[in-house]
């Protein structure tokens, strides 16, 4: 019946157009789960008296569920992509093991967000570096042939002091290699290096977007009162692109503590950059805040979202292309973590609707936001294994010693540890310094050198010293 009407109306309107009588842009008539979008961007110019408003139809789904044992069970910060196909990647945090806070976890979905496969953890820290501690908030865009991961992590116990750092892969789901402040490979030097209060936060919580041959870089800038995204931008068409970014300073101030950070992207058919982020963030009036700009270097706030958008929530993110763009054809999700127990939170996916209004509006911050999970499939997020771990992430020896033996272990999502004996394969260390046989590393000379360890696609880093006698 659907396609009986659409005949008669492109009937119908065949007939003006060849009058005449209208003038109307070219409309895709193919159902939206059917689309799939081909490269190249819309140029459009933005109307500089027009304001991007973004609404929820519904309370979305949850997507994952902490595990009914533990401390802690959490998937925030996320990053979502949305393929040309309608398949999704997702990243995340997630609580690390063995004294390491925070990992990035990856998760693919082939059919918009209905099923999903085996969590995966894709980025973690690299011992005796400057992010050993943690690698958390996430923010993924695909820029050439390479998907770049910023995150955020620090040196200083407590999760202040933070810098903003970035890896790249040809694969979503990697293997990801770490800016090294010259290339690409072994220890990780930070892109944005917080220079202000070493006591508070500090940088952090990256998102990008690739417009033309310009990266541009957010991240979250908090320094005592201060509270604020600032932008940075670098030659998107150059490998080594860190090299070559710009501070453009603030890009939007939020209240000293009320507001968390934004996640950004491009809106094709405006002209306009998005941002959102959460608003009064942990507490039962939560919202989603929505900022616009004309020009990617500096926002407004144009919207508030609080019809069904769960209470407590904190770390959004906006779903784009891999390029960092929408166009309102596609699908466009919210995803963010919830919840009023502490280091426990659900994480909800639900899907927004873009469109412009002629005046900023703020009329929604009075409405009331879902106060009660939606329920879900818990199982839906349950996997069997998650990542592999050694048994430390330094080894330490010294040029006279025999060969040791590394332990392998498989982790699940309660994080059950499990030792791995067969198809471990060593790789990416130097050879002047280590040789392997097996899972035997035997010293060669002294120095240190990052190792790779790989089971059934799941990856390791872990370092090898060796000293003198």
């Amino acid at each position: 019946m659907r396609l009986f009407f659409v005949d008669i109306i492109r009937f119908f309107a065949s007939i003006l157009l060849s009058l005449g009588l209208i003038s109307v842009p070219a409309v895709d008539f193919t159902p939206l789960e059917n689309r799939v979008y081909t490269d190249g961007e819309l140029i459009v110019e933005p109307d500089e008296t027009k304001y991007i408003k973004a609404v929820a139809p519904d309370g979305g789904a949850d997507i994952y569920n902490p595990p009914e044992s533990g401390d802690f069970g959490y998937r925030y910060g996320p990053s979502v992509l949305v393929n040309a196909d309608g398949s999704i990647d997702i990243y995340l945090s997630a609580p690390g093991v063995n004294d390491e806070w925070d990992w990035i976890m990856y998760r693919h979905s082939p059919d918009g967000g209905k099923s999903w496969t085996e969590e995966k953890a894709v980025l973690m820290p690299t011992p005796d570096s400057k992010d050993f501690f943690s690698c958390c908030d996430p923010g993924v865009v695909k820029s050439g042939e390479y998907y770049y991961l910023a995150y955020t992590s620090t040196v200083v116990d407590g999760g202040i002091d933070n810098d903003v750092f970035v890896a790249r892969s040809k694969t979503p789901d990697g293997p990801f290699e770490k800016w090294n402040g010259n290339g690409w490979g072994g220890k990780p030097e930070p892109i944005v290096e917080y220079d202000g209060d070493h006591t508070t936060y500090g940088a952090g919580e990256p998102s990008m977007v690739v417009l033309g041959d310009t990266l541009y870089i957010y991240y979250t800038w908090r320094d005592g009162e201060i509270n604020e995204t600032r932008v940075s931008t670098a030659d998107a068409s150059d490998e080594n692109w860190p090299a070559t970014m710009v501070s453009h300073g603030t890009a939007i101030s939020y209240d000293a503590g009320s507001s968390d950070s934004a996640d950004v992207a491009y809106v094709e058919d405006f002209g306009k950059f998005i941002a959102i982020n959460t608003v009064d963030r942990f507490t039962e009036e939560s919202s989603i805040g929505v900022y616009s700009s004309d020009d990617g270097l500096t926002f407004e706030k144009t919207y508030c979202l609080k019809t069904n958008i769960s209470h407590c929530c904190h770390n959004a993110g906006i779903s784009s292309r891999p390029d960092g763009h929408i166009r309102l054809t596609d699908k466009v999700y919210l995803a963010y973590a919830y919840g009023d127990n502490w280091g426990r939170w659900p994480t909800r996916f639900q899907r927004i609707e873009l469109s412009l209004t002629d005046s900023p509006d703020f009329s929604d911050s009075s409405s009331e936001n879902l106060k009660t999970p939606v329920e879900t499939e818990r199982a839906g997020w349950y996997v069997n294994y998650t990542a592999i771990v050694p048994e430390t992430r330094l080894y330490e020896c010294s040029a006279s010693d025999k060969s040791f033996n590394v332990k392998i272990y498989k982790i699940d999502i309660e994080r059950n540890f499990t030792r791995v004996y067969k198809d471990v394969v060593f790789s990416n260390y130097d050879e002047e310094i280590i040789s392997v046989n097996g899972t035997k590393i035997t010293p060669v000379s002294v120095g240190e050198t990052c190792v790779t360890a790989e089971w059934n696609g799941y990856t390791v880093e872990f370092l090898v010293k060796v000293n003198s006698l």
